[in-house]
């Protein structure tokens, strides 16, 4: 969702734990006009390096709510929940389920 909370776009998104940041299709990111930070981020792909624009966005996943900063790509087409997301939710992937499940998080 944007970053006030008023307008959000339900989309299915492969939860890649390889993945440091979460990262939008362009599409997305204009239709909910995130902000571009001015700021490119460079990644690692399977097609080589990267230059990624940066934003942030609020997520949402079951009911639990943060703003977090993602990437923004008009190479892809399906969201990618990064690992930066997954611990701002306090969620990890249960290895037997595949699921995402709550835990604890540690301050030390």
């Amino acid at each position: 969702g944007d970053l006030d909370g008023k307008k959000f776009k339900e989309v299915k998104a492969l939860v890649d734990t390889g993945a440091t940041f979460t990262v939008l299709p362009e599409n997305v990111a204009k239709e909910l006009n995130l902000p571009l930070m001015g700021e490119k981020v460079r990644v690692s792909t399977a097609k080589g390096y990267d230059e990624l624009e940066l934003t942030h966005a609020l997520i949402e996943i079951d009911g639990k709510r943060r703003i977090v900063p993602v990437l923004v790509s008009r190479h892809i087409e399906r969201t990618l929940l990064g690992v930066i997301t997954l611990e701002a939710m306090q969620l990890r992937v249960n290895p037997i389920t595949e699921k995402l499940e709550e835990y604890t998080a540690r301050l030390y």
